[in-house]
């Protein structure tokens, strides 16, 4: 599939499903692809939904040939059942790349597992589980890439808010583009949807920046 098709129908995609929408999950920003060895790569994202307005960073590094580590923190804004305060978001996860895409597989392909933490007055939200990621990357101009990415994971998750107290299984669907203008910055877009237990909106959408050094 074209780079331009698919990029087409990812936004398509974020078109129909943004509304409603709750705050991005913690988790990786972009493709199976993982940090080289030794290297790094910062990232900065803003996500909003019908309730929820938050920034999050992110630093991904890797000790292991094939295996990236990434943490996150930022914070949210809530306005939910009549609610109005500040979470504070922490995450931490890991992503194995298992198949490279070549003339004998279509994607690169990686599984990993993340675990998630948003807590403020009265909040308390806790996930974890495995995701599965897969991407392509496909020349765009001089020099720059296009990467459409999926992801699809399970997950546990324990709520306890004003108005709701449960625990579960979730379902999180992210779908994305990785935009490559150079090697140090790489624009992001993504959408989450989540199918199962969650809190307030049940999707999201997020765009920001990551900066490989």
């Amino acid at each position: 599939m074209k780079p331009i098709i698919l990029s087409a129908w990812i936004a398509g995609v974020l078109a129909v499903c943004a509304a409603p929408a709750r705050a991005q999950s913690l988790g990786q920003f972009g493709g199976a692809e993982v940090v080289p060895v030794n290297g790094q790569a910062f990232g900065a994202y803003v996500d909003a939904s019908a309730h929820v307005v938050g920034v999050i960073s992110q630093l991904r590094l890797s000790f292991y040939p094939k295996v990236d580590f990434g943490f996150q923190g930022g914070l949210d804004r809530l306005d939910y059942l009549d609610v109005n305060r500040t979470v504070v978001r922490l995450g931490t996860d890991f992503k194995v790349l298992t198949a490279k895409a070549g003339p004998t597989f279509p994607v690169d392909l990686a599984f990993g597992a993340g675990l998630a933490v948003e807590t403020g007055d009265n909040v308390s939200v806790l996930t974890v589980g495995p995701m599965g990621v897969v991407s392509r990357s496909f020349p765009a101009g001089a020099g720059g890439t296009i990467v459409p990415y999926g992801a699809l994971g399970i997950s546990y998750s324990s709520i306890d808010v004003p108005g709701r107290d449960d625990t579960g299984l979730q379902l999180p669907l992210k779908l994305g583009t990785e935009f490559r203008f150079a090697p140090e910055l790489r624009f992001v877009v993504e959408l989450q949807q989540k199918m199962g237990t969650s809190y307030s909106d049940k999707g999201s959408f997020a765009i920001g920046a990551t900066f490989p050094f």
